[in-house]
């Protein structure tokens, strides 16, 4: 359980700064290219991609000499039943004891 909290804390982190937040949303809409993502910025930083691939938020794929991100779902899927799980304690009270 420790172990799940610290990865829903760092995809939190990860989202909390405006271009890693801005980035996610764009790659809600599919699978993008490293090219694509840096034209809607004046400055890249590898740190922002490197840090939401380290908190799993997003996979990254080499083809060819391009990089290409998408968002996780899984992650996406764990966030939300995270965020279920704040607005309604009673829900995750009775799967926790289902388990």
């Amino acid at each position: 359980m420790a172990r799940e909290n610290n990865k829903i804390c760092r995809v939190f982190k990860a989202l909390a700064e405006p271009k890693r937040y801005r980035i996610v949303t764009m790659l809600a809409n599919g699978k993008m290219s490293a090219s694509e993502i840096l034209k809607h910025f004046n400055v890249t930083q590898p740190h922002d991609m490197r840090l939401l691939i380290d908190a799993e938020l997003v996979n990254n794929q080499r083809i060819g000499k391009s990089v290409m991100y998408e968002l996780n779902p899984e992650m996406l899927q764990n966030m939300i039943d995270v965020l279920t799980a704040i607005q309604h304690p009673e829900t995750a009270d009775s799967a926790d004891e289902a388990e």
